[in-house]
């Protein structure tokens, strides 16, 4: 039994946990693996106070901070279920169960993949989805951005002033969305539209080399050449074990947080990327983390008031 469970040991995790070390709560900090998206993520140039760094060697500086604290998560853990019975949190994975008063559940979100030829063996070299964390890196180059929404738009619309030569590919006949930022990506000079383009395959060996694609209008296949690639096509939140029918979530199943990182669930907060919070960076991730565990703690205290 625990004061807190921690559920997700990167970027919102990790910060709430060494918080909660510091007004010495009685926590559990559990996860599958460290670091999740953020050890995928390159190059990082825009997390304050580093300068440049990679996904990499960021996990490692939290983990180097926990142990600061002597933290030490307990991973490998995948959750079969999390629900509340009562007052009381139960979490279950590996065959056991843990029971805590509150949880801060920062298991964050993985991108929708294409799902098609090259994309896994490309992750990483030349291929992203993230153009906020990695498109400066490609200045003056060709790029491809793969999406129909808001994400593809706002990508387009940076990466016409970094780029040589943005394409946006859609599969669907128009961009979709809010129609200010379409009508800005439609200004945007460096950057052209390709309209009812089903993308096929990333093609390149050490490095992506372009992008194939079909032409819906006529069924021709394409190319594209690229150094980079970023997919935008959504994100999935890691929440398939939430067994609290009550919580309520967004139309992309995002968990729906008020500026406490509460739920509407009692003693139930989250963080990070699995929120319904509009920017997902690193950054703010951490900021969230901190915010649920001091949350977390207002709430521990008029538990025992």
């Amino acid at each position: 039994m625990f004061d807190v469970i921690i559920i997700g040991a990167s970027a919102a995790g990790c910060s709430a946990a060494i918080y909660l070390a510091r007004r010495n709560i009685n926590f559990k900090l559990v996860s599958f693996d460290f670091g999740g998206e953020m050890v995928l993520s390159g190059e990082v140039s825009n997390y304050p106070g580093l300068g440049q760094t990679n996904g990499i060697e960021l996990a490692q500086k939290f983990s180097e901070h926990l142990e600061l604290y002597k933290i030490k998560p307990e991973l490998g853990y995948k959750v079969a279920s999390l629900e509340k019975v009562g007052d009381i949190f139960s979490v279950k994975f590996n065959g056991s169960e843990y029971r805590a008063k509150a949880v801060i559940l920062a298991t964050g979100s993985h991108p929708r993949e294409l799902g098609i030829l090259g994309e896994k063996e490309l992750r990483g070299k030349g291929l992203s989805y993230c153009t906020v964390c990695d498109g400066p890196i490609f200045k003056d180059k060709d790029i491809v951005i793969i999406g129909g929404g808001d994400s593809a738009s706002e990508a387009g619309i940076m990466m016409n002033e970094i780029a040589k030569k943005a394409y946006v590919l859609t599969k669907n006949s128009v961009m979709k969305g809010d129609t200010s930022l379409i009508k800005k990506l439609q200004r945007c000079k460096n950057v052209e539209i390709i309209t009812e383009a089903q993308t096929t395959k990333i093609d390149g060996e050490k490095f992506v080399s372009g992008v194939g694609y079909k032409d819906l209008k006529t069924g021709q296949e394409k190319f594209l050449s690229a150094e980079g690639v970023f997919v935008h096509i959504g994100m999935i939140p890691n929440t398939d074990f939430l067994k609290i029918p009550e919580l309520k979530t967004n139309e992309l199943r995002e968990i729906i947080i008020d500026k406490s990182c509460q739920t509407n669930v009692s003693g139930f907060f989250a963080a990070g990327d699995l929120t319904d919070v509009q920017h997902k960076q690193i950054g703010i991730a951490v900021g969230q983390g901190i915010c649920a565990a001091l949350s977390c703690v207002d709430y521990l205290n008029k538990l025992s008031a």
